[in-house]
C-alpha cells in the first residue's frame, strides 16, 4: 500500500476520529519538539557563540638603573654610550621605556661660581625604539644646574597603563606584547659644556663633571578574564 492510499483513508469520512486525533497529536508534538530545541537549546548555543569574552592586560614594571659619570671639557663633547643587560630580554616580555636623568653640579671650583650650560641629545639610531612617538623627548639643556630628563618610548606604543581586549585568548594576547627585538642595541648620548668663569683672572672653569643615570623599564604581562 502506498503513502498516499495511506493518508487517503486515514482523512477519509469513515477513518476513526481517535485515528486522526492521534495523528494530529503526534505531529503537534513533533512541532513542539523541535521548536524547543530551537528556541531553547540551540538559542544558548547561539547566544553563547556570540559572546566575546573580555580579557584585562596589566604590565608589571621593573627597572633596571646604571649610571656612569664623565668630565666633559668645555667646546669638547662627549658621547656615552647604553646597552641593556641581555639577560632582562630573557626574563621579561617587553622592554617598555628608557628614562635618562642628567645631572651635574657646578665643579669650577670658584665659590659662588655659576653654573655652567650642559646640554645634552639622543640621536635616534643606533637601536631599535618607536624613535617617532609623540611622547619622546630626545633634548635638553640646563643652565641652573637642575637635572635634565629625556624619555625614549622602546616597546611600540607601550604607556603601561592597564587594557581591556575583546575576543582572542590568553596566549595570543601575551604574543602581541612579546618582542625581544625592542630595545636591542646601543643607545648613545651627546654631552656638551660651555663652562663660565666669574673672575677672567682667576681660577678658570673649564670643565664639568655629568652623570648620566639610565632607568629601563622593562615589563611582564598579566591577563585575566572580566
Amino acid at each position: 500500500m502506498s503513502d498516499e492510499t495511506i493518508l487517503q483513508d486515514l482523512f477519509s469520512e469513515d477513518a476513526p476520529k481517535k485515528t486522526i486525533f492521534a495523528l494530529y497529536g503526534v505531529v503537534m508534538l513533533m512541532m513542539s519538539y523541535h521548536a524547543l530545541v530551537y528556541f531553547v537549546v540551540d538559542a544558548e548555543k547561539i547566544i553563547a557563540r556570540n559572546d566575546v569574552q573580555e580579557y584585562s592586560v596589566d604590565f608589571l614594571e621593573n627597572t633596571s638603573i646604571s649610571s656612569e659619570s664623565r668630565v666633559v671639557v668645555d667646546g669638547e663633547p662627549e658621547t656615552l654610550e647604553f646597552t641593556a643587560d641581555e639577560n632582562l630580554y630573557t626574563t621579561f616580555n617587553g622592554f617598555g621605556y628608557l628614562e635618562i636623568t642628567v645631572s651635574y653640579a657646578e665643579t669650577g671650583g670658584v665659590l659662588g661660581g655659576s653654573c655652567d650650560t650642559v646640554s645634552v641629545d639622543i640621536p635616534p639610531t643606533g637601536a631599535s625604539a618607536d624613535w617617532q612617538h609623540p611622547s619622546n623627548i630626545l633634548a635638553g639643556n640646563s643652565d641652573d644646574c637642575s637635572d635634565i630628563n629625556l624619555y625614549i618610548v622602546i616597546f611600540q606604543e607601550y604607556n603601561g597603563e592597564s587594557l581591556t581586549i575583546a575576543g582572542g585568548d590568553p596566549e595570543a594576547i601575551t604574543s602581541q606584547w612579546t618582542n625581544n627585538e625592542y630595545g636591542s642595541g646601543t643607545f648613545s648620548i651627546n654631552l656638551n659644556v660651555d663652562a663660565t668663569s666669574p673672575n677672567p683672572v682667576g681660577p678658570q672653569d673649564d670643565d664639568e663633571e655629568i652623570t648620566v643615570t639610565w632607568s629601563a623599564h622593562f615589563f611582564n604581562v598579566v591577563i585575566e578574564e572580566k
